[in-house]
């Protein structure tokens, strides 16, 4: 995946500065036109949403509510802090990449028996740095920590958030260690969940 993204940016820096270098070589002759199926930068892609107002003080919310929701054991307010359909990123023992697109109904399977079932001594620690792509949309790299009897233990994870109705909710989630377990289908705690099409594939 990412060779794929890398051999993506590289031609949208080498199309970026093929159309710089015309508006240079031809501004005294006439205006610079992107060439013939080309997309105008200014009207699509990232130079159309740059970064006017970042709500960092919004995203930081809906951090804490997802916080304070798990902490309650309340998995169904978490719930309401995500943009559903999510998409669930991980890797496997193999060091596999692994990720598919959670239902509300799929996501609240996966999560309520961590989110009810926490231990009461349990104490977690967060920090998060977020950076902005565009004023609706946003990438967090997350410092987490756990301590509850003889389980301690630091890792990273990444939530990528929209803003949508005026509120930061969060469309994916990545986490190292999770993709040797399968998403919740027929059978799982969740009656009406269904097998997603793209379940967790093989790779």
């Amino acid at each position: 995946m990412s060779t794929v993204l890398g051999s993506h940016l590289s031609k949208t820096i080498c199309c970026a500065a093929v159309l710089a270098f015309s508006a240079t070589a031809f501004a005294e002759d006439k205006p610079a036109t992107p060439p013939s199926g080309a997309p105008d930068m200014t009207k699509m892609g990232p130079l159309s949403r740059p970064v006017k107002n970042p709500d960092k003080k919004g995203v930081d919310e809906a951090f804490k509510s997802m916080m304070e929701a798990c902490k309650r054991g309340d998995v169904d307010a978490a719930a309401d802090n995500v943009d559903f359909p999510v998409i669930m990123l991980s890797d496997d023992s193999s060091g596999a990449a692994k990720s598919f697109s959670a239902s509300r109904e799929q996501w609240v399977a996966i999560m309520k028996p961590m989110i009810t079932n926490m231990p009461k001594d349990m104490k977690m620690t967060h920090k998060h740095d977020v950076t902005f792509l565009s004023d609706t949309l946003a990438v967090a790299i997350e410092d987490n920590g756990i301590s509850t009897g003889q389980i301690k233990g630091k890792w990273k994870s990444m939530s990528v958030l929209n803003r949508k109705d005026g509120k930061w909710k969060f469309k994916q989630m990545a986490e190292a260690g999770w993709g040797d377990m399968p998403p919740p289908g027929k059978g799982s705690a969740s009656a009406n969940t269904k097998t997603p099409t793209d379940t967790i594939p093989a790779r």
